[in-house]
C-alpha cells in the first residue's frame, strides 16, 4: 500500500533524527547530552501513577468527551485563575494530548489552501509542517537572541496580506519554566 503524496511528501523530523543520532552516539561510548525530544529525564511521580491506578479501579477507562473531562476542564481554570489571575469558564477550555495535537486541530479548522500563518522563528520545526498538511504556507518572521527574541514590527505588518489566517505566537521553551503548571 503506497501512503498519500501529501504524506509522502513531509518533510522527515529533525528531533527525532537528533534523537537517533544521540542514541547512536551514546551506544559508542560517547558522553550525550540530547536536546531533541523533550521527555523529561525523570519517571513519572508517585502520586500520577497512583492517580492512573485508581481511575482504572473506579473504571474510569472508557472514551472522554472530545474536549477533555469537565472536572479537568474546571481544574485547569482555578489553575489559571489562581496562578495566572485569569478566569475561564470550563466551555472555553479544550483538552489534547499536547501543543502540537492542539495546534493540528486549529489548523485543520481554520485554514483552507493558500492561507497564510506568520511564525515567530525559532518555532517547534513540525509546525510549518502542520500548516502544509491543510495547503496552506508558513510566512517566518526571523528573531534572534540578540534582541531578545522579540519580532520587529515593521516586519510583522509588511508580512500580513489578504491570505494571512493566524499569528502564531511561541517560544521555544516549556510554560513549566514559570511554575505555573503543578
Amino acid at each position: 500500500m503506497q501512503i498519500s503524496d501529501l504524506i509522502a511528501g513531509i518533510a522527515p523530523s529533525p528531533t527525532i533524527a537528533g534523537a537517533a543520532k544521540a542514541r547512536e552516539m551514546r551506544a559508542a561510548g560517547q558522553d550525550v547530552l540530547s536536546f531533541a525530544i523533550g521527555e523529561p529525564d525523570f519517571g513519572t511521580p508517585a502520586n500520577i501513577i497512583a492517580a492512573a491506578e485508581r481511575a482504572m479501579a473506579e473504571q474510569k477507562t472508557k472514551y472522554t468527551p472530545a474536549g477533555g473531562i469537565p472536572e479537568l476542564k474546571k481544574a485547569i481554570c482555578e489553575a489559571q485563575e489562581r496562578d495566572l489571575g485569569l478566569q475561564y469558564e470550563p466551555s472555553q477550555v479544550v483538552v489534547s494530548n499536547g501543543g502540537k495535537h492542539a495546534l493540528m486541530n486549529i489548523w485543520r479548522t481554520l485554514l483552507n489552501p493558500g492561507d497564510e500563518v506568520i511564525m515567530f522563528a525559532p518555532y517547534w520545526v513540525s509546525y510549518p509542517e502542520q500548516v502544509r498538511l491543510t495547503g496552506a504556507k508558513t510566512v517566518p518572521i526571523i528573531t534572534s537572541g540578540a534582541n531578545d527574541f522579540q519580532p520587529d514590527l515593521d516586519e510583522v505588518g509588511a508580512a500580513i496580506t489578504p491570505n494571512t489566517k493566524a499569528l502564531l505566537i511561541n517560544s521555544p521553551s516549556n510554560p513549566q519554566r514559570r511554575g505555573v503548571y503543578r
